[in-house]
């Protein structure tokens, strides 16, 4: 594929398209009702376990959740989301076995997701592509297990040749080092990559890494951006916003976009 950037005299040949998960290939639904979903099972099951707070304070305690620092608990069984709803339950003096963490946790991204569906032209588009190209999956998630799941649930995961979660390889978005894996997998250079993102973060991180960014931005997009996040706060920003950040990077309204590139 050959493309300009931004109708520069930029050339790009393109081998591979690494994709963002969330808000690019999964679309965003009723995000305040996934948060209040999320926010009661998770009150109620620390209920069940000694939690002695209102519903009121713990919602002042959760608004912060993804935002502090990770934990400092050495499990390496646990996923980062575990260690934030065990650091929660020590906080809080509630005594409850690693098991029960993991049970509470599965619960409350489970609700979460209810929310959120997998964009209707994700297959077919995917299933052109990769006839032609490598295609990645590149995710920032504190909980991959859930990622794993949905993947398989929808059929998709097979059609990546590499899969590459931030709670698996302790790096996150901006980072560019998290593409690392899937450049491997592939034997792909950078230059030889488009990266499909939704947020400042995705376009920070594949201009990093000396990638093709490409932002989506679907025209119906009714995300409320304010409403925390169990994906650690990915934000919706407008294309004259992130212009503004980083200068030059291509921009699509829809995932069939793509297919012209090729």
């Amino acid at each position: 594929m050959v493309r300009g950037v931004n109708n520069t005299k930029e050339v790009w040949m393109i081998r591979g398209i690494f994709f963002d998960l969330y808000g690019t290939l999964f679309i965003y639904g009723d995000m305040k009702k996934a948060w209040a979903d999320w926010l009661h099972h998770f009150f109620m099951s620390l209920k069940e376990h000694g939690l002695t707070l209102t519903k009121g304070e713990f919602s002042k305690e959760c608004e912060r959740f993804f935002d502090r620092a990770e934990p400092a608990i050495t499990d390496q069984n646990l996923t980062l989301f575990e260690k934030r709803v065990k650091y929660m339950c020590i906080s809080h003096q509630i005594n409850i076995s690693d098991k029960d963490i993991s049970s509470i946790a599965d619960l409350i991204v489970e609700v979460w997701q209810r929310e959120i569906v997998l964009d209707p032209t994700t297959v077919g588009v995917l299933q052109k592509l990769k006839k032609k190209m490598k295609l990645c999956l590149v995710s920032n998630f504190d909980h991959p297990r859930n990622v794993h799941k949905y993947l398989s649930l929808y059929g998709i995961d097979g059609l990546f040749d590499n899969i590459t979660i931030s709670g698996e390889v302790g790096i996150k978005k901006p980072d560019p080092e998290i593409f690392e894996q899937s450049l491997s997998a592939t034997g792909l250079s950078p230059h030889e990559v488009a990266y499909v993102g939704d947020s400042d973060e995705d376009i920070q991180a594949a201009i990093a890494a000396g990638m093709l960014p490409i932002l989506i931005e679907r025209l119906d997009n009714s995300t409320d951006s304010t409403t925390p996040d169990i994906e650690d706060a990915p934000q919706i920003y407008s294309v004259k916003k992130i212009d503004q950040i980083h200068g030059k990077f291509q921009t699509i309204s829809s995932l069939g976009e793509l297919l012209s590139f090729i």
